[in-house]
């Protein structure tokens, strides 16, 4: 006989700590799981918990957030301390839910801590500890049916449910295999569509997420950077340093090192536009040459001065459903100063490496409306038609029939329909119940997606007055105010200030 079954349950706790809300709001929804009114789950803070009293029979189901870099919530904190200093808590069955974000060194640290703490004092625990990012309601949906199973007697049910996100950051990337890269435009600058197997990296993701990218510089740059101070050294030594993204320290310093009058005045606040024009397509080597040499700004004080890589991020392509991650980039390729140059990512990405090293982060705020069934407006320009291919897919995996209607912007039909194929399909299954392309450089007059929104007027009218969501992705530059301008015309001045202040709509511009 299972333990579970061998020792009645004399009181089902669920025990919560929360900042936000958001682990009451769960605590609060396991304790009025019908299937656990049976054991009369009593729902308390962590701090009403009598930790003395905690012992056979008891079962302490636990839900927190980690406060900061991995603290107890303020509701949580007497509580913990209480545990810590406990000798023993034989008898004991627990559970935790620890819910973090993957953005903090010390992800769901609390929670880890709490788990650590009561297992050492031979409390047993039901099920894996569940380590969830932002995106939680995933692992909840999945752990709570198990977790009712365990408690109605079945002690093995859980034993292959893990639920643990890894804390993947710019100091632990995932190296992701590189399965597929194709282009997806005939006309230059060019569009490909990659995809990276992320399959038992434990690194989730929502649609509308976004991918951070840790680039590998491009070989040509670090030899021409290595040729100026005649040291090959300078390869290993700035392979991890930022050469492209210069910020205004960093300049200041190369500036003062260099002893360079030009770039000091540059770098004065009335000179912004001209520092801006002056640094567009350069890189760190460029500003060697024009303001510095090697006896005045040695290899080593370079390095000293700037930063570590950035990385770069980029919207996902595609819904979390098959261990797979997609992205939709625009190649970046030029001659400047008579070298080839690439994107700092999009070379790294497409110079043919057989791995990307990747880590995720939420953007719930372009995450899929939790509002049933109401209609999503999709607007998407060039390689911004990526989250919404995202969208799309996690629509469709949901089952639940939502109304989509799609508007995608580019220049020529015949060489810049992006996925045009996919998009094509997904409107002739009735996927989409709408798909209006727009092509600027076609016709006599140019053609965007504002103006696609004002032809469709009474179309975008009812799906907005329906509860409807719109989702705007592109180049910052115009589109949003051109898209604010169309949807202030079609539903009367102020109606796009009031839909965003209802919270429908989702903008992700760059």
């Amino acid at each position: 006989m299972n333990t579970i079954a061998a020792t009645p349950v004399r009181r089902l706790l669920v025990g919560f700590a929360s900042e936000s809300g958001n682990a009451r709001a769960l605590a609060q929804r396991l304790g009025a799981d019908p299937g656990l009114q049976a054991l009369a789950p009593q729902v308390l803070p962590f701090n009403d918990i009598d930790v003395a009293s905690l012992g056979q029979g008891d079962v302490l189901l636990a839900i927190s957030s980690s406060f900061g870099d991995g603290e107890p919530p303020a509701n949580g904190e007497r509580f913990f301390q209480s545990v810590c200093q406990t000798g023993s808590l034989p008898g004991l069955r627990y559970a935790v839910f620890g819910l973090g974000d993957t953005g903090y060194p010390r992800f769901c640290g609390f929670t880890r801590a709490l788990d650590a703490a009561l297992s050492e004092r031979e409390a047993q625990p039901l099920l894996r500890r569940v380590d969830a990012d932002l995106g939680y309601e995933r692992f909840f949906q999945q752990w709570q049916p198990v977790l009712r199973q365990v408690l109605e007697g079945d002690a093995a049910a859980g034993q292959d449910l893990h639920l643990q996100v890894t804390a993947y950051g710019d100091d632990n990337a995932f190296a992701a295999p590189i399965v597929e890269r194709h282009r997806v435009n005939s006309s230059d600058p060019a569009a490909w569509h990659l995809q990276l197997d992320i399959a038992g990296s434990g690194m989730a993701y929502r649609a509308g997420d976004t991918v951070h990218v840790l680039p590998d510089h491009d070989p040509a740059l670090l030899q021409a950077l290595a040729t100026w101070y005649g040291d090959n050294a300078a390869i290993a030594m700035l392979q991890d340093r930022e050469l492209r993204l210069l910020g205004r320290g960093v300049l200041r310093e190369l500036a003062r090192l260099g002893d360079s009058e030009r770039l000091k005045s540059l770098l004065k606040v009335s000179q912004k536009r001209e520092l801006d024009a002056y640094l567009h397509g350069l890189d760190v080597l460029d500003i060697l040459q024009d303001h510095a040499s090697p006896d005045r700004l040695p290899l080593a004080r370079l390095r000293d001065i700037l930063s570590a890589r950035l990385p770069r991020a980029y919207s996902i392509a595609s819904h979390p459903g098959n261990g797979q991650l997609s992205l939709c980039i625009r190649e970046v390729r030029y001659t400047l100063r008579g070298r080839e140059r690439s994107g700092t990512a999009t070379g790294s990405l497409l110079r043919g490496g057989s791995h990307a090293r990747v880590y995720c982060r939420s953007n719930p705020g372009f995450h899929l409306a939790d509002t049933g069934s109401a209609p999503l407006l999709l607007i998407g320009t060039g390689t911004g038609i990526a989250p919404l291919i995202g969208l799309v897919q996690q629509v469709q995996a949901n089952g639940c029939g939502r109304e989509l209607h799609l508007v995608f912007g580019e220049k020529h039909c015949e060489h810049d329909y992006l996925y045009r194929e996919q998009l094509q399909d997904w409107r002739a299954r009735g996927v989409l119940a709408g798909l209006h392309p727009a092509f600027s450089r076609d016709g006599a007059e140019k053609m965007y997606v504002q103006h696609v929104l004002r032809q469709r007027a009474r179309e975008v009218r009812q799906v907005l007055s329906r509860g409807g969501h719109l989702y705007l992705c592109g180049n910052k530059r115009h589109l949003e105010d051109a898209v604010r301008e169309a949807i202030d015309a079609i539903g009367g001045q102020g109606h796009w200030d009031l839909l965003r202040g209802e919270g429908r709509i989702h903008c992700e511009l760059y």
